[in-house]
């Protein structure tokens, strides 16, 4: 059957967001709140169409909304779509019929505020929805936060008065005096008063903030694109921290924007990702090199990740883009041996908890190997996992040196590392030079 998600939101501005909870937090709180759990449910969206690849996921945001804002930072495996109606629920019937009349067999609409929605949720919907059956997903307030039909059905959406307490009963009842039956989902609820937001803050997803470290040495023609996206998929309150080597030993700091901070820092990979560790603020770090895109909603599956208390450090697939035959295969066995071995490079883009973090004691070499060596100690603190979500590198310096010739030279560097060989030595061999000074 074909599935079609539908996912109903309203671009996050200050006091045209979570209204009731405005007058209570502020309006500036509220949409900080509001953007949290939208991008928290896209998160979701994500994981569900990682899933299911054939599903279409369709946002529909309501009228006026800034369309070219919208594609900036909401961009994602999903196509985008305006409501159309005079009231909330035609425009959700129009949406579902919308869905319906362009292929799908089942459609499943969602709102974008709840910060309890799991994929679970979804799949079970899914299943649930199903010809003379409709899936109905209860709020505790009263509302539903889901519905899900298999053929057009007018009679839930025709009430112009929304957010009663009696809607979820009404729809209910609406539905079997249209002939269906009514499959009902899990409970949830929603986020709607100032204890509710103070619950997100206590939550391991929601009340998290990410810091995320760049080390480069400058001239990368990737970093300011690369810059542009991070900054368009951060939550409220995460932050990214450029880390350029400098002979110079002393650390300056500079600002780029409120989100995007310039480090300057001695020389040396392991040198500049403890650099933007020491000046980050965020609960969680991710160490990303200045030549790779992480994949959309890259924050929601970093945090969902590292809820997991026994995760110590995590790291996404590896792809390189452009493609190629011969880089496609060294990707693949990088993969390989991420899953088998538990022995990623930093290029697949490390993430853990910062407490895992300053556990481990942080890099502790500072030119070559760090990440491998990092790698072996976060081993002794907990779980390691590699995302089912590709990065995307570049894959310039194995086409400069030669695919065979610069995986062979990384693997031996490798082989001698795991031997004993110490990191002076690794540099001397690797570059053919002696390691930069502190």
């Amino acid at each position: 059957m074909n599935k079609a998600l539908l996912v109903f939101f309203r671009y996050p501005r200050p006091g045209a967001v979570k209204r009731r909870l405005s007058t209570a937090i502020g309006p500036e709180r509220a949409c900080s709140v509001y953007e949290k759990l939208l991008r928290r449910t896209l998160g979701v969206a994500a994981d569900f169409k990682l899933r299911n690849p054939d599903a279409r996921i369709l946002l529909f945001h309501t009228p006026g909304d800034p369309l070219d804002a919208i594609l900036l930072r909401f961009s994602g495996p999903w196509e985008f779509h305006e409501q159309s109606g005079d009231h909330l629920g035609i425009r959700m019937e129009n949406a579902v019929n919308f869905a319906l009349s362009t292929g799908a067999s089942q459609a499943v609409l969602i709102g974008s505020d709840l910060a309890e929605l799991s994929v679970n949720d979804l799949e079970d919907a899914f299943r649930r929805t199903a010809p003379g059956t409709a899936a109905l997903g209860p709020a505790s307030d009263g509302g539903f936060y889901l519905i899900g039909l298999s053929r057009p059905c007018s009679a839930p959406f025709r009430y112009e008065e929304w957010g009663t307490p009696d809607a979820c009963l009404r729809t209910r009842h609406a539905l079997t005096a249209s002939g269906l039956a009514v499959q009902t989902l899990t409970t949830r609820s929603d986020v709607d008063r100032p204890e509710d937001v103070a619950l997100l803050d206590t939550d391991p997803v929601m009340g998290t903030s990410l810091s995320i470290v760049i080390p480069t040495l400058g001239g990368s023609e990737a970093l300011p694109r690369l810059l542009g996206f991070l900054d368009a998929q951060l939550w409220p309150g995460d932050e990214i921290i450029v880390v350029r080597g400098s002979n110079f030993g002393k650390i300056e700091v500079s600002a780029l924007s409120p989100r995007v901070r310039y480090v300057r820092s001695p020389k040396g990979r392991g040198l500049q990702q403890n650099a933007g560790a020491m000046l980050a603020q965020g609960d969680l770090f991710f160490f990303l090199h200045d030549d790779t895109f992480p994949p959309p909603g890259f924050p929601f599956l970093i945090r969902q990740a590292c809820a997991h208390t026994d995760t110590a450090l995590g790291c996404f697939r590896l792809s390189f883009r452009p493609a190629g035959r011969f880089v496609d295969l060294i990707a693949r066995w990088a993969n390989v041996r991420t899953a088998a071995f538990k022995l990623p490079y930093g290029d697949q883009g490390f993430f853990c908890r910062r407490d895992v973090f300053e556990r481990a004691g942080g890099f502790r070499l500072n030119y070559i190997m760090e990440d491998v060596d990092l790698v072996r100690r976060c081993k002794k603190l907990g779980k390691q996992v590699m995302l089912p979500f590709p990065v995307g590198t570049s894959p310039e310096r194995y086409l400069r040196k030669g695919v065979f010739r610069a995986s062979l030279q990384n693997h031996a560097t490798m082989l001698l590392f795991s031997l004993g060989v110490d990191e002076k030595a690794l540099y001397d061999i690797y570059y053919r030079r002696k390691p930069y000074s502190p």
